[in-house]
């Protein structure tokens, strides 16, 4: 992952890259569980810069965790080892616990190579159980979604 993630509020959080060959399995092409690892590193790299939480801080300092409920991929076309991307990331839904998150990961020409859609949900670590979002950390992806889906 690169440390170049962008976000302006007339476009969605990215993140670019450029697939690596350890990414990829003997005919070049990206074993199908490194995509995941792709939405993980663009979702925390959305929670660090925008929501302003790294997940460490997250769980270290406010004692809340965000695990996953559910997540599906879809895959639309290949991406091959040196091949440059990005993975956009959108908020789809805001709940009281949960958040849906819809990612797209493109190609240099800007054509969907994969999607996926992500539920986490914010839990109390002390008693392992789904609580209300907190406001500090509601209001930035609240003010996110919001610029991002008009």
């Amino acid at each position: 992952m690169t440390d170049s993630a962008q976000f302006s509020p007339d476009r969605p959080f990215s993140c670019p890259r450029i697939v690596q060959w350890g990414e990829c399995d003997p005919a070049g092409m990206v074993y199908t569980t490194q995509f995941l690892d792709y939405v993980m590193e663009t979702l925390e790299a959305f929670w660090r810069d925008v929501i302003g939480f790294s997940f460490l801080r997250l769980h270290k300092e406010l004692g809340y965790g965000s695990p996953t409920v559910s997540t599906k991929l879809d895959f639309q076309r290949a991406l091959k080892g040196g091949e440059p991307f990005t993975v956009e990331l959108r908020v789809e839904k805001l709940s009281r616990s949960t958040i849906t998150y819809d990612f797209k990961g493109r190609n240099a020409a800007g054509e969907v190579c994969f999607t996926a859609a992500h539920i986490s949900c914010i839990v109390d670590e002390k008693i392992l159980k789904s609580v209300e979002i907190p406001e500090r950390i509601r209001t930035p992806i609240e003010t996110y979604r919001q610029a991002t889906t008009a």
